[in-house]
């Protein structure tokens, strides 16, 4: 086996580097961070990875190429793969026994595999600039790791005699409605805040019942709205609240006139927070759907609720960080059940990761915030 050892400022470059000097055939042996100037003092921070190549085999099975006369252009990228895939598939069996079989975890919880393979080295690389080698906590480097992807909003802030609009869209069947309930009775009980609701979701009769029913229980004022001509009146009409919620009806995130619909009745809206609600149920797939169809709504933040319904988190996870293409917004409050307000919290990157797989759920329950 050829075995080179290459030192670059990020794992992302050390690899690029090992795919043009090795080729996409090359398998990544180890890792760890090293740290230059004197004594390791006053220096710079690197990764340094240790690669290896096997030697080619002939017709005869003797190696057709010594380990010293390799060269860059004797290898192509395979055809299903980019080259940095390749890399990063040939790498993914050298992980150690537990990383190994979180990815194929993660994988199965609907994780791409090259998201999969960059989180396990980055944990990898987590562990190796502890100086770490044996008996890692590997689960805690790994939520570690996804954890500087995530992006954490923070909760709606409020301030006293001055109103704050905030619309909560997405597709049919997520809360929409019961989280808007869960957001008034925190704002108005623990808070002590003036709260207005507004309903655009004509299209349900049971949605504007179910919204009148907390209305009146709270003694909240209430508007329903038909048309984007109406949503200034009503907004008006609900007088001097600190909090104005806004709860749309589901839309399917592939109907464009439905999605048009929406941002006119927003635009007339004019909210100073959108809150795309999605559910931790989703797969992969149907979050990215919702990511790119509600991105004309332009979202500022977004809710996770069913969370005490997914056995993990770590397919809807990957869709909410790992994506160049789609819009990345934070995640602002996590819901868990259909207790009204108590099963709803603030988005916490420790609550998140709890669930990450599956194997880490086994008998948990989340505790409400």
């Amino acid at each position: 086996m050829h075995i080179r050892t290459f030192r670059a400022a990020s794992l992302q470059d050390a690899l690029e580097e090992i795919r043009q000097q090795m080729g996409p055939d090359a398998s990544v042996l180890h890792t760890r961070q090293v740290r230059d100037g004197w004594m390791g003092w006053l220096g710079r921070t690197y990764v340094e990875v240790t690669a290896g190549l096997r030697d080619a085999i002939d017709a005869n099975g003797r190696p057709s190429l010594e380990s010293d006369d390799l060269e860059e252009n004797t290898f192509a990228p395979e055809e299903d793969a980019s080259p940095r895939q390749s890399v990063f598939m040939h790498s993914a069996s050298m992980l150690a026994g537990p990383l190994q079989a979180y990815r194929e975890q993660l994988i199965d919880s609907g994780v791409a595999a090259i998201t999969a393979d960059r989180w396990l080295r980055a944990t990898e690389s987590f562990a190796a600039g502890l100086g770490e080698t044996h008996g890692q906590p590997w689960m805690e480097h790994l939520q570690r790791s996804i954890a500087r992807e995530l992006r954490l909003g923070g909760p709606i802030r409020t301030q006293p005699g001055s109103k704050h609009i905030v619309a909560l869209v997405g597709p049919t069947g997520v809360g929409k409605t019961t989280t808007i309930a869960k957001l008034a009775a925190g704002f108005r009980i623990q808070e002590r805040r003036r709260i207005g609701l507004v309903t655009i979701d004509t299209f349900r009769i049971a949605a504007v019942q179910q919204l009148e029913a907390y209305a009146e229980i709270m003694d909240l004022p209430m508007e329903v709205v038909e048309k984007p001509a109406e949503m200034q009146p009503a907004i008006e009409r609900l007088g001097d609240v600190d909090l104005v919620l806004i709860d749309t009806a589901g839309r399917s995130p592939s109907s464009d006139a439905r999605i048009d619909q929406l941002v006119e009745l927003l635009r007339m809206a004019q909210p100073d927070e959108t809150h795309l609600v999605m559910a931790a149920t989703s797969s992969v797939s149907t979050v990215r759907s919702v990511l790119r169809g509600f991105a004309p709504a332009r979202p500022t933040a977004a809710i996770l609720t069913k969370l005490d319904e997914a056995t993990n988190t770590a397919g809807v996870l990957s869709a909410l960080s790992s994506s160049d293409s789609l819009p990345r917004i934070p995640l602002s409050y996590l819901t868990n059940g259909q207790q009204v307000p108590d099963d709803i919290q603030v988005a916490s990157a420790e609550t998140l990761l709890s669930r990450l797989l599956p194997t880490t759920l086994q008998n948990q329950h989340l505790d409400a915030a």
